[in-house]
């Protein structure tokens, strides 16, 4: 191929080209390239580009608005949701005690104290450009700047950099610590920034510039959270004639190495003109994405002339032209809670409308989380007897559901009853409830020609002793028919311990307000544990994760330690997908997400549990980053985009960069220490997690299980090295610096 030649750009394939050679040739069967640009194309050329499919745009655009005189008019021209957020990001400033000062000079101590925060905010970010470092650490290199800080006890927890020009405040890097960014710091500090700028006579703000494919290194909802704050874009070259801006002309052939969607901001018409903040020019925004039915309103601006979805070009095998259409179709979502509870807004960005389905069994501390907003209409069951079931079915039926779906262990029942009523896809219905009640689950992969553990149905301490005397079988597992989270999961090493267990259990409340009737025994397993994730489509299974499952025991019971992704590919993984497939397709899982826990010995694989619904307690981010999908997102695809998710099927993933999960396990009765979430936040390899949001003061209980482990974390770093060391020191910290007595 001629012409400039290719090259990787922070993960994608782009190929820049002259003119002539991007006019020359035809681009459909193009292989392993994303991206062609012309750089600067002559203006005579510009409607021949566009004929061939290209886009014309600016490279970069530089984002700015009128300084607000008063942050009470600032606030009230925001969108309802934006003023919300802003006025929460206030309060957790607040709330959080930090001090937030606003320096005119910036000596090079400070400037390194900042980048320190801004290079662990970059490292984890796919694709992060460190751009701050083109920044002179001297004196005369920082006379231009201003930097607005946030500190709690001292420590910088975020800051924004900002250059000063004649006409503008010009907000240029920002970073903050993993949880001030949960309490939307930025807002604050650009709030503080608007008011320096107010404070100096400044006419105009910046919000920084960007690159105009929004969907790769500068994310989609970055175009939308600066447009809700009344920002407008302008071309960089127009405003700072000298800087290395220019226009390009654009074809994107593939997105599947970008975010989904991609916005690629465009000249709605060749400039007639140079453009400024107060005269900006028209844009057009097209939004690319494989996905069918995209709701393009999170992506309308004042100063866009037209948001479309425009095809991709093409490419065979690389993705399918969107075609927005209406869809009346609506996602029926059975107790939306757990990390159930994000599949509404995920399906709202496919143009999916929602309803919430309440079985009335889940707790209150879950139940309390409902986001009633982001349903069109939320319903409760009475009970789940097939009359109640027809009842619902005769009320959901006029608004068009498409597919039934759980959104928790409590909703699995429900979903496949709904299903089977209103005669939606779905997975098989049998009356012994393989996929809630363990005994039949076991049942059922035996029958299939599986391995399960020995073991049996109990209802009182009298069955249990028969079973202990005619099998003989010690040490043993005592937990509820039905349960999640390992709670109430005992290992016992004789009957003495066995019948205890039970005595606890049987005729107790679990933490899914459930009462344990009965109770599962089996034989204690011995081997690796192992859980993995899937999704389902027409019988079907594409396996997404497979994760190492580390556990502790104390005081017998099984604790969560920590999770590792494995890769894709392995002698031990095809073992394992092989096994899950068979698990899934005996459990009569057609469609929608499974967790499946399994052990494997020198044996083999032997069944743990499946539950035919998405793993709980899940922050996708993790995996999405590892992989570049999660299985909420791959949920998702398979019922707003089935076709795209079809291809995946017998794919696989690959795992890009090393993922551990640790969880949290509190030695003691006792209370968050002071700066505990602060020390997890400094670990270098921690991404995300409950732990980053951690309070002094509040009450911790010794961890016996899922329920009372206080937080978890997600690591991600290139080398699996840096995750055992950061996990040693998340153990470390634990011992005397995160948690202290009552």
């Amino acid at each position: 191929m001629s012409g400039f030649g290719g090259s990787d750009y922070y993960g994608v394939r782009r190929w820049e080209m002259s003119t002539e050679d991007a006019l020359d040739r035809a681009w459909g069967g193009v292989d392993d390239i994303d991206l062609v640009i012309v750089t600067d194309p002559a203006r005579d050329r510009w409607a021949d580009l566009t004929a061939s499919g290209f886009r014309l745009k600016p490279r970069w655009v530089t984002w700015g608005r009128r300084t607000p005189e008063r942050t009470a008019d600032f606030l009230a021209a925001l969108p309802k949701a934006e003023r919300q957020n802003v006025r929460h990001a206030l309060r957790y400033v607040e709330a959080a005690g930090l001090d937030v000062q606003v320096h005119d000079r910036i000596d090079p101590d400070l400037f390194g104290e900042f980048l320190a925060v801004y290079d662990a905010q970059i490292a984890t970010m796919p694709y992060g450009l460190p751009a701050a470092h083109a920044v002179a650490a001297t004196e005369a290199g920082l006379a231009n700047f201003v930097l607005v800080t946030a500190r709690s006890a001292g420590e910088l927890v975020g800051a924004v950099m900002c250059r000063v020009t004649p006409e503008a405040l010009r907000v240029a890097y920002s970073a903050a610590r993993p949880q001030a960014r949960r309490g939307m710091i930025s807002r604050a500090l650009y709030v503080a920034a608007f008011e320096e700028s107010a404070r100096r006579g400044l006419p105009w703000i910046s919000l920084g510039t960007d690159p105009t494919l929004y969907g790769h290194i500068a994310q989609a909802g970055l175009f939308s959270f600066k447009s809700r704050l009344g920002f407008v874009p302008v071309p960089l070259h127009h405003l700072d004639p000298d800087d290395d801006g220019c226009d390009e002309a654009e074809l994107v052939l593939r997105t599947d190495r970008l975010a989904d969607p991609v916005l690629s901001l465009c000249y709605a018409r060749p400039p007639d003109r140079a453009a400024t903040w107060a005269d900006p020019l028209p844009m057009r925004l097209d939004v690319l994405s494989p996905t069918d039915g995209l709701d393009l309103r999170p992506y309308r601006a004042s100063f866009v002339t037209e948001v479309i979805a425009a095809p991709l070009h093409d490419v065979p095998d690389h993705g399918v032209a969107t075609v927005v259409a209406d869809t009346d179709e609506t996602i029926v979502i059975v107790d939306p809670f757990s990390t159930g509870a994000l599949l509404a807004p995920e399906f709202a960005r496919h143009g999916r409308r929602c309803v919430a389905v309440l079985t009335g069994t889940i707790n209150e501390r879950y139940a309390a989380g409902l986001r009633r907003e982001q349903f069109v209409d939320v319903l409760t069951a009475s009970g789940d007897d097939p009359a109640t079931v027809r009842q619902l079915a005769d009320r959901l039926a006029p608004m068009r559901p498409g597919h039934v779906i759980p959104g928790c262990e409590w909703g699995v029942d429900l979903a496949d009853d709904l299903a089977a009523e209103l005669g939606l896809p779905g997975n098989s219905r049998t009356e012994d409830r393989p996929r809630r009640q363990k005994p039949a689950m076991m049942a059922a992969a035996a029958r299939a020609g599986l391995r399960v553990p020995l073991g049996t149905q109990v209802r009182s301490i009298e069955e249990l002793d028969d079973w202990l005397a005619a099998t003989r079988v010690l040490p043993v597992v005592v937990k509820p028919a039905a349960s999640a989270g390992s709670e109430g999961v005992h290992f016992c090493a004789d009957g003495t311990e066995a019948r205890s267990a039970a005595g606890k259990l049987l005729g107790s409340a679990n933490a899914m307000a459930q009462v344990n009737d009965s109770l599962l025994v089996q034989e204690q397993l011995v081997g690796q544990q192992y859980f993995v994730n899937s999704v389902s489509l027409d019988g079907r299974h594409h396996v997404h994760e497979i994760w190492r499952d580390d556990r502790i025991f104390v005081d017998g019971r099984p604790v969560y330690d920590r999770q590792v992704l494995l890769d894709g590919a392995g002698e031990i993984q095809d073992q394992v997908r092989v096994f899950v497939e068979r698990v899934l397709d005996a459990l009569g899982v057609h469609d929608g997400p499974a967790h499946t826990e399994l052990f494997v010995d020198a044996r083999g694989p032997v069944l743990i549990e499946s539950g035919a619904r998405l793993e709980g307690g899940v922050t996708p981010d993790g995996p999405a980053q590892a992989t570049g999908e999660s299985q909420l997102s791959l949920t998702v695809e398979r019922y707003a985009a089935p076709e795209r998710f079809r291809r995946r099927l017998g794919a696989g993933y690959r795992r890009h960069r090393a993922l551990m999960v640790v969880c949290l396990v509190a030695p003691y009765d006792g209370l968050i220490a002071d700066g505990a979430a602060d020390r997890l936040a400094e670990i270098p390899s921690v991404l995300c997690g409950s732990a980053l949001n951690l309070l002094p003061d509040t009450p911790v209980h010794r961890t016996v299980d899922l329920f009372t482990s206080p937080g978890h974390l997600y690591l991600i770093a290139d080398d699996p090295s840096r995750l055992e060391e950061d996990y040693q020191r998340i153990r470390a910290l634990e011992q005397d610096r995160l948690y202290k007595h009552r």
